[in-house]
């Protein structure tokens, strides 16, 4: 074969490579790449955002999901009242109102039935309680790998538990698990429906039990060795019964300090009324945060209707 065929056959090949090389990469460009899996409908990965508080020297106070505005009040643990002076983003800057950690001026004494148990007896016959649940999607991620799960989140386990430590010892407690669902600013519209259902009972006292939103370690505890969630109480400032509300709030706290040291991370007056104008005996509770378990929120549940029991068990 001469030299210059096997020239054209060689050109042949190559340039048949070429264009085989070429439909290859253009293949591969133009061909849709599997997509990335996306999160599943069972992980959640958006944190719920939360106010950091300080006090006037920077030392942070509260961490909570609780709604934050300038005049909201807050009594801390140790008793010291303060008040919400500025709001910037998820920061807040709050001043000493008054200081009664001390208790001097404390007008209820706490835990009488320890303090004198000859004059003070304990009786849970004729008392009744409703539970609710505004955000009855609230979840414990650290048992769920969730914030919030639709329609009924494990806040609801944590309201069974309390019933049923309640009824055991002889309290009728009511618990409601209606879906008052979404999450979102209408939810005390259509839970105070429930509230108001429950009411007709005229219990002794009506709870709205959630979550809060914090890091883990402001809402974590020993109780006698055991790992427990803390509880906040919240209240609304715009509401007629505030005073009423406040004054049954302070004796749930006072009653937890001496029963269960550190249980109780205090009292917050948010701007609302979280559907408490409608019953002097109402409490909304934070009841551990997303970021604990479902089993020490149950533990706190457990502690915090000892405390029930011993304020309205009183005679």
């Amino acid at each position: 074969m001469h030299s210059s065929a096997k020239r054209y056959i060689w050109l042949f090949f190559s340039f048949f490579l070429i264009i085989m090389i070429i439909s290859y990469i253009a293949h591969q460009l133009t061909t849709p790449q599997p997509a990335k899996p996306l999160p599943s409908a069972d992980i959640d990965t958006n944190r719920s955002k939360y106010v950091t508080i300080r006090n006037t020297d920077g030392k942070i106070i509260l961490e909570t999901g609780v709604p934050v505005s300038v005049d909201d009040e807050y009594i801390s643990a140790e008793n010291q009242h303060y008040v919400i002076l500025k709001v910037k983003g998820n920061t807040a800057i709050a001043g000493i109102k008054s200081d009664t950690s001390n208790k001097e001026n404390v007008d209820y004494m706490p835990s009488a039935t320890l303090l004198f148990p000859n004059n003070v007896r304990i009786s849970t016959s004729n008392i009744s309680v409703a539970i609710y649940h505004t955000h009855n999607d609230e979840c414990y991620r650290l048992t769920s790998g969730l914030s919030t799960r639709i329609p009924d989140g494990d806040v609801i386990k944590v309201g069974t538990a309390m019933a049923k430590e309640l009824n055991d010892h002889g309290i009728v407690a009511v618990h409601q698990d209606n879906n008052h669902g979404p999450h979102d600013i209408n939810a005390y519209n259509r839970s105070r429906r429930t509230a108001v259902q429950l009411l007709k009972a005229t219990p002794d006292a009506i709870f709205d039990i959630h979550r809060d939103s914090a890091p883990a370690a402001t809402y974590l505890t020993q109780i006698n060795g055991i790992e427990t969630a803390r509880i906040m109480i919240v209240l609304g400032r715009s509401n007629p019964a505030m005073n009423a509300n406040l004054e049954f709030a302070r004796r749930i706290k006072d009653e937890a300090d001496t029963l269960y040291p550190g249980l109780m991370r205090g009292i917050y007056m948010g701007r609302g009324d979280y559907n408490q104008d409608l019953y002097a005996r109402s409490l909304l509770f934070e009841i551990g945060t997303e970021e604990v378990s479902l089993n020490v929120a149950d533990k706190a549940a457990g502690c915090l209707s000892d405390v029930i029991i011993a304020v309205l068990g009183r005679r």
